[in-house]
């Protein structure tokens, strides 16, 4: 009777379904990095938006891996300066999250292959620049690495990872989903939707309408519409929880309940052999 029980036992814990929710996105066609300022230890403008968004990524509950740390990826000079204070003026440095750049071909391509201390394995948030739309954004070159790398990022996104990205063109995610439609051009007003506000929030219109817009969307798929221009086309989209091809899902973890049913059926299968 007690082999039995131990064994049912067993059966019943391996059977639970650990999961955690993938990781955050915000895709934002601004280039609110080119459109912002800092003034009085408080940043303005485009660069308030960056901030909230980092902010409201960093408390995400789908936001699962662990690390404290945000990767921007590809900027210098201005493009950099924006993005250093928008993580130096926000709450995450007092909660513990560090910020580190990544520059030059070379380098980024390490970081996607794992290589080097900071590498895309112990990031928490990844963050995206827009590209020629700033001074000092990252290349054409650093963005073909984007592409071709662009499974690698949506897996990190769907193990629990963040990201923050701006109007680079995007030809990355057609990578992964080529039906989307990388609309260029701005469009007028930034407007959040029901489903940006819930998603991120803290966000505000004004936060929004910092510079032009270079990229808008259609043909969204799954990802949500977090804000459109006054025509109602979308310029910021993504999801709160998820990866790009897999909006929304959740994602195995391992559970050590289900490690100490292994072990009891290690310990259920030795007494097996000795009644026997």
């Amino acid at each position: 009777m007690k082999l039995k029980n131990i064994s049912l036992l067993s059966v019943l814990l391996l059977s639970i379904n650990f999961t955690a929710t993938a990781g955050p996105i915000i895709l934002s066609g601004t280039d609110a990095d080119d459109h912002g300022s800092a003034s009085g230890g408080a940043n303005l403008s485009g660069w308030l938006f960056m901030q909230r968004v980092l902010e409201n990524l960093s408390t995400a509950a789908s936001l699962t891996n662990g690390h404290l740390n945000v990767v921007n990826l590809g900027s210098s000079s201005s493009a950099l300066n924006a993005a250093t204070s928008a993580f130096n003026l926000s709450s995450l440095v007092g909660n513990g999250w560090s910020f580190t750049n990544i520059d030059t071909d070379a380098a980024i391509a390490d970081y996607f292959a794992g290589n080097g201390a900071v590498n895309i394995n112990n990031t928490g948030i990844m963050m995206m620049d827009s590209g020629q739309h700033v001074s000092g954004g990252s290349s054409a070159s650093e963005r073909a690495l984007f592409s071709t790398n662009a499974t690698i990022i949506d897996n990190f996104l769907g193990l629990g990872g963040g990201l923050f990205s701006q109007a680079n063109g995007y030809a990355w995610v057609n990578t992964l989903l080529p039906t989307l439609s990388i609309v260029s051009g701005g469009g007028n007003g930034a407007n959040l939707t029901a489903a940006g506000t819930a998603a991120f929030p803290g966000l505000s219109n004004a936060d929004l309408t910092g510079g032009p817009r270079h990229n808008r969307f259609a043909n969204v798929g799954g990802l949500s519409v977090f804000a459109t221009d006054n025509s109602g086309v979308a310029v910021i989209i993504g999801t709160s929880g998820g990866s790009i091809l897999n909006p929304g899902i959740t994602v195995p973890e391992p559970s050590t309940l289900a490690i100490f049913a292994l072990g009891i059926m290690g310990l259920a299968s030795r007494r097996f052999k000795k009644l026997f």
